[in-house]
């Protein structure tokens, strides 16, 4: 964004302020200054009037030119084709030294094909400026009062300097000239002078030649005038302004708008009439704007397809009416429009100033662009307007005095603090005992929404540095309750147990391809909450989960020709409501061991090994045969008969499973939350038994449809006498079972106070059997 000394001072007056405090002003209230240059025509350089042109008599495309400066006629050799008798030019008097673009030039009398010249009729190039037109400048009323013989550079456009700043995303409303006087003015204590702009100079209403017509409710603001236009040419002023500010030249009619947009930040278009003229209608000299909500609320007219904020001005050098229209659209629906619509035709600069928030007042950009147009164009403006406003309840933020003082870490007097705010546009309501207040934010500051916006606000304004600097604090704290340090260190134990396995830590971004993971059939975040604006195509949305972009990896991996891959990464997912939760994933594909001898044809990974692998890293856990899939789990991703859910501490944390092989990948993946893993938890001191402990074997027949989870739970619920632990031995199918299967257990028993005796042995044993027999009907395999 760049701006001169000459536009602001539309706005703000800065006479009398060093331009270093400018500077550091705008940077330190978070307006950083990116560049800094000065423009400035050199002395000795004059308004001159060109009062007769001859052909020079010994060269064809040379003219003598006399000039008038007031204290003499000056004769002048120049061989521009574009003076002429009568214009007002800028002319270098002997002495003056310019800097051109081929360098420092000094003028001296000088003989031209044998006539003398005094001087030089200059170009905007000449005089250190931007090239605005081919040929000479020809000045015009647009720089001031045109002075016959007054020094060029008493005029402000050039006397100047161009500050180009970096404004971050929030801050909209200082991609306008008004928006960074807004801030000059706050800063310096200055007021900020709006004009009373005139916008009409007839008495013809716009009733007369255009109606309006709304069909539906939507989220734009829209004001239209009526233009009968004769005439219209560039003036120099706005062409040069343009120019500085980097803004490319067009026609006569879009550098108007253009000046306008970037000095009042209000969204300006024109069309030609026809585009709304009743061409089928009994009355065809009225025109008709048909407004209608279309594809995410964006508004359009119904014969031009043209979106707010978003399309371009279709006018093309027509003289005759026009309708001239001035926009505001909320930049959320802007954006949510784009993405959905990518290819809808749209003009750059209108697009992202409408995206990053655009000046609401519409009617002060209309009235300056008219003023413009009235002064500096022959152009007739009808009288009044039409407008269509979307109705919107301003923002209350209530808050108090006191949570600002807590947000900016020092407490700063209540008239200040209000003091501020009502110079940055804010409307402020306390309540009867100054309790709290309501700050309610001015139209164009949608960024505002909550109070740490506010308590941020007053801080750029009242300055960073004036906040006293609190020394450090340090106050000893127990180790046990440094939950933060524990946490870090189990996240790093867990992957240094990981690496010993083999697995090779990933990181990866948080954003994901949404249409991959809906493949794999993992949830995806709500689309309300989703990404507007994408980084790529193929990172669309958050992650739900760590699987597909390492399933990603491996493939490429394999690709390069490495085998034996696998993956472990500890990272952030979000659940479908966009909420942050960490999970812990791994990914192997088919090879455990590579071929090499003695194994030629390598090992691989089979569901009990993978698993094996997982609990040499997190502990002990138990699997849990998942009977259905539920939401979230990726149910196209896993094998329907070689998948489980992950108990631990009688909590399901997560999966385990071997890879669908419809996918067209060979692997196994285990995916997990990763807080119950690093949770502290208080230690439980167990007994110790020093007395020995015995096994006992069992080989039932069962119903091959009951899950080991199952015996498991009824066992330990009975709370068997000595009985340690238990866990399967062999698992044996033959046709001659029919339903049932052979399960082998073995049992573990000890007591802690003496010796078991076999009676004491048997006894345990035999409730075992007899609730295994009541409650699953098994019986010992003859």
């Amino acid at each position: 964004m760049k701006v001169t000394r000459h536009l602001l001072e539309q706005f703000v007056s800065l006479q009398g302020i060093e331009v270093d405090r400018i500077l550091d002003a705008l940077s330190r209230i978070g307006l950083e200054v990116e560049s800094f240059e000065r423009f400035r025509v050199a002395d000795g350089v004059v308004v001159g009037k060109v009062i007769q042109k001859q052909k020079h008599p010994d060269a064809d495309k040379l003219n003598l030119c006399f000039v008038d400066i007031g204290s003499e006629v000056l004769q002048i050799v120049c061989g521009a084709s574009n003076v002429e008798e009568g214009q007002y030019v800028a002319l270098a008097l002997e002495g003056a030294e310019l800097q051109t673009p081929k360098g420092s030039l000094k003028i001296k009398k000088s003989l031209l094909r044998g006539v003398e010249s005094f001087g030089m009729i200059c170009s905007s190039a000449e005089l250190g400026f931007p090239v605005s037109n081919e040929g000479i400048m020809i000045l015009d009323a647009s720089v001031g009062v045109l002075e016959i013989g007054k020094p060029l550079n008493s005029y402000p456009l050039f006397d100047n300097f161009v500050i180009e700043l970096g404004i971050t995303p929030n801050r909209g409303d200082c991609l306008s000239v008004l928006g960074v006087a807004r801030d000059l003015s706050v800063i310096f204590h200055l007021p900020l002078s709006l004009r009373n702009y005139q916008d009409e100079n007839t008495v013809l209403g716009i009733g007369r030649i255009l109606q309006i017509t709304s069909n539906n409710h939507f989220s734009s603001s829209v004001l239209y005038k009526v233009a009968n236009l004769t005439s219209i040419t560039s003036p120099l002023e706005i062409r040069l302004s343009l120019l500085l500010c980097d803004i490319p030249l067009q026609n006569p009619m879009q550098d108007f708008l253009n000046y306008a947009i970037h000095n009042t930040g209000v969204i300006l278009r024109v069309y030609p009439f026809e585009y709304f003229q009743k061409l089928h209608s009994a009355d065809s000299t009225k025109g008709e704007v048909v407004l209608k909500s279309k594809d995410g609320d964006c508004v359009c007219g119904e014969k031009s397809d043209s979106f707010i904020g978003i399309g371009p001005s279709p006018y093309r050098e027509e003289k005759g009416i026009v309708v001239l229209e001035a926009s505001y659209i909320d930049p959320q629906v802007v954006s949510e429009f784009l993405y959905t619509h990518p290819q809808v035709s749209k003009d750059a600069q209108i697009t992202y100033k409408s995206t990053r928030g655009s000046n609401p007042d519409l009617l002060l950009g209309m009235r300056y662009l008219c003023h413009l147009l009235i002064s500096l164009a022959q152009i007739e403006i009808y009288s009044s307007h039409h407008k269509v406003a979307k109705e919107s309840k301003p923002l209350h933020i209530k808050t108090t005095f006191d949570a600002i003082d807590s947000l900016l870490g020092q407490s700063i007097e209540k008239g200040e603090i209000t003091g501020i705010l009502k110079r940055l546009g804010f409307k402020i309501e306390a309540s009867f005992d100054e309790t709290f207040f309501m700050a309610i934010p001015p139209a164009y500051r949608y960024d505002i929404q909550r109070v740490q916006d506010v308590a941020e606000e007053i801080l750029r304004i009242y300055g960073i540095d004036q906040i006293k600097a609190n020394p450090l604090k340090f106050v000893e704290q127990s180790p046990r309750e440094n939950t933060q340090y524990f946490a870090f260190k189990a996240k790093r134990n867990l992957m240094k147990k990981a690496s010993a396995q083999g697995f090779y830590e990933t990181l990866h971004y948080l954003f994901c391809d949404k249409e991959k993971m809906q493949t794999m059939g993992f949830s995806v975040v709500e689309e309300h909450l989703d990404i507007l604006n994408p980084i790529t195509y193929e990172l669309n949305t958050l992650r739900t989960s760590l699987i597909p972009a390492m399933l990603d990896s491996v493939e490429r991996n394999k690709n390069l020709g490495f085998k034996g891959i696998a993956f472990c990464e500890i990272g952030i997912c979000y659940t479908q409501a966009q909420e942050e939760i960490q999970k812990i994933a791994f990914v192997v594909d088919s090879l455990r061991k590579k071929e090499c001898f003695p194994t030629p044809k390598g090992i691989m990974w089979d569901f009990y090994s993978f698993s094996q692998s997982i609990s040499e890293v997190i502990g002990d856990f138990q699997i849990q045969e998942m009977s259905d899939f539920v939401q979230g789990i990726p149910s196209k991703l896993l094998h329907p008969y070689q998948s489980a859910w992950v108990i631990k501490n009688n909590q399901r944390i997560g999966y385990i499973g071997k890879i669908n092989p419809q996918i067209g990948f060979e692997g196994f993946v285990c995916e997990m939350l990763l807080d119950p893993l690093i949770c502290r938890q208080e230690q439980e001191m167990r007994e110790f038994s020093k007395y020995q402990a015995s096994t006992r074997d069992l080989t039932l027949m069962i119903a091959k449809t009951i899950p080991f989870s199952q015996i498991r739970k009824v066992l330990l619920d009975a709370k068997i006498p000595y009985l340690q632990h238990f866990y399967p031995l062999d698992l044996y199918e033959n046709e001659s079972f029919g339903d049932k299967v052979a399960l082998s257990l073995r049992f573990v028993l000890q007591s802690n106070q003496k010796t078991l005796q076999e009676e004491e042995l048997n006894e345990s044993m035999q409730k075992i059997l007899e609730i295994l027999q009541s409650k699953f009907l098994a019986s010992l395999r003859q």
